[in-house]
Protein backbone atom coordinates (compact mmCIF):
# COMPACT_ATOMS: atom_id res chain seq x y z
CA UNK A 1 0.00 0.00 0.00
CA UNK A 2 1.64 2.95 -0.94
CA UNK A 3 1.57 6.25 0.65
CA UNK A 4 -0.60 8.85 -0.34
CA UNK A 5 -0.28 12.85 -0.31
CA UNK A 6 -2.32 15.59 1.15
CA UNK A 7 -1.10 18.23 -1.33
CA UNK A 8 -4.48 19.02 -2.50
CA UNK A 9 -7.93 18.94 -1.18
CA UNK A 10 -9.32 16.59 -3.66
CA UNK A 11 -6.84 14.27 -2.73
CA UNK A 12 -8.11 13.70 0.43
CA UNK A 13 -11.70 14.33 -0.05
CA UNK A 14 -12.21 12.46 -3.29
CA UNK A 15 -10.93 8.62 -1.51
CA UNK A 16 -13.09 9.97 1.74
CA UNK A 17 -16.39 10.32 0.14
CA UNK A 18 -15.65 7.46 -1.55
CA UNK A 19 -15.79 5.26 1.92
CA UNK A 20 -18.57 7.57 3.26
CA UNK A 21 -20.76 6.37 0.62
CA UNK A 22 -20.32 2.76 0.39
CA UNK A 23 -20.42 2.15 4.67
CA UNK A 24 -23.47 0.86 5.97
CA UNK A 25 -26.91 3.04 6.69
CA UNK A 26 -27.79 3.93 10.01
CA UNK A 27 -30.11 1.69 11.85
CA UNK A 28 -29.72 -2.34 12.50
CA UNK A 29 -26.42 -3.01 9.52
CA UNK A 30 -24.53 0.10 11.51
CA UNK A 31 -24.71 -1.97 13.90
CA UNK A 32 -22.21 -4.96 12.78
CA UNK A 33 -19.25 -2.45 11.95
CA UNK A 34 -16.83 -3.77 14.54
CA UNK A 35 -13.65 -3.07 15.91
CA UNK A 36 -10.56 -4.70 13.78
CA UNK A 37 -10.05 -7.96 14.88
CA UNK A 38 -6.54 -6.94 16.95
CA UNK A 39 -8.65 -5.04 19.20
CA UNK A 40 -10.96 -8.23 19.74
CA UNK A 41 -9.30 -9.35 22.83
CA UNK A 42 -9.04 -6.24 24.85
CA UNK A 43 -12.32 -4.52 24.06
CA UNK A 44 -13.69 -5.99 28.05
CA UNK A 45 -10.91 -4.31 29.09
CA UNK A 46 -11.30 -1.12 27.30
CA UNK A 47 -15.47 -1.14 28.56
CA UNK A 48 -13.95 -1.73 32.39
CA UNK A 49 -11.21 1.30 31.94
CA UNK A 50 -13.73 3.66 30.15
CA UNK A 51 -15.11 6.70 32.98
CA UNK A 52 -18.55 6.01 33.47
CA UNK A 53 -20.98 7.18 30.10
CA UNK A 54 -17.94 7.13 27.75
CA UNK A 55 -18.10 5.47 24.44
CA UNK A 56 -14.74 4.62 22.81
CA UNK A 57 -15.20 3.92 18.82
CA UNK A 58 -11.95 1.72 16.94
CA UNK A 59 -11.63 1.60 13.05
CA UNK A 60 -13.06 -1.99 11.28
CA UNK A 61 -9.59 -1.99 9.92
CA UNK A 62 -5.74 -0.84 10.97
CA UNK A 63 -4.71 0.98 7.50
CA UNK A 64 -1.10 1.08 7.15
CA UNK A 65 1.71 1.33 4.39
CA UNK A 66 4.41 -1.39 3.17
CA UNK A 67 5.30 -3.57 5.10
CA UNK A 68 3.05 -3.79 7.50
CA UNK A 69 0.50 -6.48 6.11
CA UNK A 70 -2.62 -8.26 8.35
CA UNK A 71 0.14 -10.57 9.29
CA UNK A 72 2.61 -8.22 10.67
CA UNK A 73 -0.74 -5.81 12.35
CA UNK A 74 -2.24 -8.48 14.63
CA UNK A 75 2.00 -8.99 15.84
CA UNK A 76 1.23 -5.44 17.23
CA UNK A 77 0.94 -4.92 20.74
CA UNK A 78 -1.99 -3.35 22.22
CA UNK A 79 -1.89 -0.91 25.24
CA UNK A 80 -5.12 0.47 27.15
CA UNK A 81 -4.37 3.51 29.29
CA UNK A 82 -6.88 5.38 31.82
CA UNK A 83 -6.06 9.17 31.93
CA UNK A 84 -5.45 10.64 35.48
CA UNK A 85 -5.44 14.14 33.93
CA UNK A 86 -8.66 14.25 32.41
CA UNK A 87 -11.32 11.55 32.42
CA UNK A 88 -10.57 9.42 29.19
CA UNK A 89 -8.78 6.65 27.56
CA UNK A 90 -6.31 5.98 24.82
CA UNK A 91 -5.47 2.75 23.05
CA UNK A 92 -1.99 2.38 21.49
CA UNK A 93 -0.63 0.24 19.20
CA UNK A 94 3.18 -0.88 19.40
CA UNK A 95 5.45 -2.82 18.12
CA UNK A 96 7.37 -3.93 21.06
CA UNK A 97 6.27 -4.61 24.76
CA UNK A 98 8.08 -1.18 25.67
CA UNK A 99 5.81 1.66 25.83
CA UNK A 100 8.14 4.28 24.02
CA UNK A 101 7.89 6.59 21.37
CA UNK A 102 10.48 4.28 19.74
CA UNK A 103 7.56 1.60 19.49
CA UNK A 104 4.55 3.80 19.24
CA UNK A 105 3.05 3.07 15.58
CA UNK A 106 -0.53 5.09 16.74
CA UNK A 107 -2.92 5.76 19.08
CA UNK A 108 -6.93 5.90 19.31
CA UNK A 109 -8.25 8.59 22.17
CA UNK A 110 -11.48 9.71 23.31
CA UNK A 111 -12.00 12.24 26.05
CA UNK A 112 -15.00 14.14 27.39
CA UNK A 113 -16.09 17.28 25.06
CA UNK A 114 -16.64 19.21 28.81
CA UNK A 115 -13.03 18.72 29.38
CA UNK A 116 -11.22 21.85 29.35
CA UNK A 117 -7.96 20.05 28.31
CA UNK A 118 -9.52 18.30 25.65
CA UNK A 119 -10.91 20.76 24.23
CA UNK A 120 -7.80 22.98 23.51
CA UNK A 121 -6.74 20.06 21.67
CA UNK A 122 -9.88 20.31 19.72
CA UNK A 123 -9.20 23.99 18.90
CA UNK A 124 -5.43 23.84 17.51
CA UNK A 125 -7.07 20.87 15.11
CA UNK A 126 -10.09 22.93 14.32
CA UNK A 127 -7.71 26.55 13.68
CA UNK A 128 -4.89 23.97 11.47
CA UNK A 129 -6.83 22.94 8.71
CA UNK A 130 -10.15 22.69 6.70
CA UNK A 131 -12.92 19.93 7.98
CA UNK A 132 -12.54 16.77 6.89
CA UNK A 133 -16.03 14.90 5.83
CA UNK A 134 -16.35 11.85 8.31
CA UNK A 135 -19.69 11.07 8.30
CA UNK A 136 -22.85 13.06 6.91
CA UNK A 137 -23.22 15.30 10.09
CA UNK A 138 -19.90 14.57 11.70
CA UNK A 139 -16.69 16.54 10.14
CA UNK A 140 -12.52 16.03 11.19
CA UNK A 141 -9.60 18.68 11.43
CA UNK A 142 -6.65 17.05 10.56
CA UNK A 143 -3.47 18.62 12.53
CA UNK A 144 -0.34 18.30 10.58
CA UNK A 145 2.55 17.01 13.25
CA UNK A 146 4.76 19.61 11.71
CA UNK A 147 2.16 22.65 12.45
CA UNK A 148 2.32 21.68 15.86
CA UNK A 149 4.90 23.82 18.75
CA UNK A 150 7.13 21.84 18.76
CA UNK A 151 7.09 20.09 15.63
CA UNK A 152 6.14 16.32 15.74
CA UNK A 153 6.61 12.93 13.83
CA UNK A 154 2.95 12.48 14.69
CA UNK A 155 0.06 13.95 12.86
CA UNK A 156 -3.55 13.67 14.25
CA UNK A 157 -7.18 14.12 13.51
CA UNK A 158 -9.57 14.89 16.00
CA UNK A 159 -13.67 15.43 16.04
CA UNK A 160 -16.24 15.73 18.12
CA UNK A 161 -19.45 12.73 18.31
CA UNK A 162 -22.41 12.07 20.81
CA UNK A 163 -20.47 14.44 23.61
CA UNK A 164 -17.12 13.04 23.32
CA UNK A 165 -14.38 14.05 21.11
CA UNK A 166 -11.98 11.51 19.59
CA UNK A 167 -8.49 11.90 18.45
CA UNK A 168 -6.31 9.21 16.21
CA UNK A 169 -2.63 9.78 16.03
CA UNK A 170 -0.03 8.57 13.62
CA UNK A 171 3.41 8.88 12.14
CA UNK A 172 2.34 11.82 9.27
CA UNK A 173 3.58 9.66 6.01
CA UNK A 174 0.47 7.87 7.29
CA UNK A 175 -1.90 10.89 7.26
CA UNK A 176 -4.09 9.17 4.39
CA UNK A 177 -4.77 5.78 6.06
CA UNK A 178 -5.09 7.67 9.34
CA UNK A 179 -7.88 9.67 7.37
CA UNK A 180 -9.41 6.09 6.34
CA UNK A 181 -9.21 5.00 9.64
CA UNK A 182 -10.80 8.12 11.13
CA UNK A 183 -13.85 7.66 8.43
CA UNK A 184 -13.91 4.11 9.80
CA UNK A 185 -14.45 5.11 13.89
CA UNK A 186 -16.83 7.71 13.03
CA UNK A 187 -18.91 5.23 11.70
CA UNK A 188 -18.32 1.88 13.97
CA UNK A 189 -20.26 0.42 16.56
CA UNK A 190 -19.44 2.83 19.97
CA UNK A 191 -17.70 0.51 22.62
CA UNK A 192 -19.53 1.80 26.03
CA UNK A 193 -18.53 1.64 29.35
CA UNK A 194 -18.86 -0.81 32.17
CA UNK A 195 -17.42 1.27 34.94
CA UNK A 196 -20.62 2.31 37.59
CA UNK A 197 -18.19 4.38 38.92
CA UNK A 198 -19.65 8.28 39.85
CA UNK A 199 -22.51 7.83 37.53
CA UNK A 200 -23.72 11.10 38.42
CA UNK A 201 -20.80 12.96 39.20
CA UNK A 202 -20.45 16.04 37.23
CA UNK A 203 -18.96 15.95 33.64
CA UNK A 204 -15.10 16.78 33.69
CA UNK A 205 -14.75 14.67 37.27
CA UNK A 206 -12.12 11.62 37.51
CA UNK A 207 -12.69 8.74 39.73
CA UNK A 208 -9.13 7.24 41.24
CA UNK A 209 -9.49 4.65 39.06
CA UNK A 210 -8.18 6.85 36.46
CA UNK A 211 -4.84 6.08 36.75
CA UNK A 212 -4.82 2.48 35.62
CA UNK A 213 -2.82 1.16 33.12
CA UNK A 214 -2.79 -1.89 31.10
Amino acid sequence: MRYHSLSSCLVVLLPLLSIVSSLPAKGDQMLAVKPATVFSPYLDRIRQTLPPNFAMRLPTQIRLGEPADEAVIEQFKIRVFASGVTPGLTVGLYTCEDVTQFCLVGTFSVAHSHSAIARREFSLHQAAATPITLTNQIQGYLLEGSKRLPPSLFSSVMWQQDQMLYNISFASPERQNMLYMAVSMANSQPIASLNPELRDAPPGAAPASLTRQH
